[in-house]
């Protein structure tokens, strides 16, 4: 497979591999349409490769959106803005590319955050954040792409409230959640929520996960109420300078359509599940691309009905559609990977 290193787009002929075929009894998501930044590492260069592929056909168009191997192709977690359809790409070089789906072509690039290699879409549509380890900042979506506040809050995950009065930053390295009001960028209060892997915001409450500890928090940002709930998904040697050895670990947090659930990617081979209604974990149900080895779960989005999602097995570089009462595999889509996707449509 090859994959253009220049700005562009193409058709990845990725006819889904054999031994796994379309179940006609459970959707797909035809018409549904996920795009995500191909896995990189956490700091460094990148291969520069965004995927965006109509869940349900066995062919993603690929665009580069910077030269592989380089800062400005190192992205985590895209933002997408859904009036105007613009993908925002934000990189460890401190550029930002905007794309459009479907093509994939650039049409426009800002100077944006270093190192903030994860981007957010308010709500409102009028902001997009972006988050680096150390500061968060966010800019206008529209053209010209003002800056409208920088702060030193830094982090892997951020979430914003629905009714986009606040966002929630936490870290791997942090010990609080921070909150902070939009669209002043005046930070609020701390919530003693420690190692938040990932955020989502399901019945009202946010859900953290804890990659190390394998422990899911979920805060009440009304009442700061904290509750945890411990789960199997621990590997006791996991270490933050060698994630890509664990064998176990949260990863990407996904929400079901009527937010009752919540789910996570494991590197354990995994898709747990969690009540969104009562706080409880509710068991979990493993994905077996690999039969002969491991199966680390990564990326994660829940498709629209509820009843299947599409997950990347990173350590096997494809993306697979699955059941989530099962993990029966529906489709495969080989050579591609992002640690985090987003459903766009």
């Amino acid at each position: 497979m090859m994959i253009k290193a220049s700005m562009g787009a193409l058709i990845l002929a990725a006819s889904m591999t054999t031994g796994f075929s379309f179940n006609a009894h459970v959707p797909l998501g035809h018409g549904v349409q996920v795009v995500g930044a191909f896995s990189g590492p956490p700091s460094g260069p990148g291969p520069g490769t965004i995927v965006d592929w109509a869940v349900g056909q066995s062919t993603a168009r690929i665009g580069s959106f910077a030269p592989s191997g380089t800062l400005e192709g190192n992205s985590f977690y895209v933002g997408y803005d859904i009036p105007r359809h613009e993908i925002f790409i934000p990189t460890e070089a401190g550029t930002t590319v905007v794309m459009k789906p479907g093509t994939l072509k650039p049409i426009a690039t800002f100077s944006s955050l270093p190192g903030g290699r994860l981007a957010r879409v308010t709500p409102n549509h009028q902001t997009v954040l972006e988050l680096s380890s150390t500061q968060i900042a966010a800019y206008s979506t529209r053209a010209g792409y003002s800056q409208r506040f920088v702060d030193p809050v830094g982090g892997n995950a951020i979430i914003v409230s629905p009714n986009g009065h606040d966002a929630f930053v936490g870290g791997n390295m942090d010990s609080t959640i921070t909150e902070i009001a939009l669209p002043s960028g005046r930070i609020i209060r701390h919530f003693s929520v420690p190692r938040s892997g990932d955020l989502v915001w399901a019945h009202g409450q946010i859900f953290s996960a804890d990659i190390k500890t394998g422990v899911m928090t979920v805060l009440n940002p009304r009442t700061g109420t904290i509750t945890r709930i411990p789960t199997p998904e621990v590997d006791p040697s996991f270490s933050y300078s060698d994630i890509p050895g664990a064998n176990a670990g949260f990863m990407q947090l996904a929400v079901s359509p009527g937010q009752q659930y919540v789910y996570a990617a494991g590197f354990s081979g995994h898709i747990l599940k969690f009540s969104a209604l009562n706080d409880t974990y509710l068991g979990e149900v493993p994905v077996r691309v690999n039969l002969q080895g491991l199966n680390q779960l990564s990326g994660l989005a829940v498709l629209p009905g509820g009843k299947t999602a599409v997950v990347t097995v990173e350590n096997l570089k494809e993306t697979a559609v699955v059941e989530l009462s099962s993990g029966k595999i529906l489709r495969l889509l080989p050579h591609v990977a992002s640690n985090r996707w987003l459903v766009i449509r």
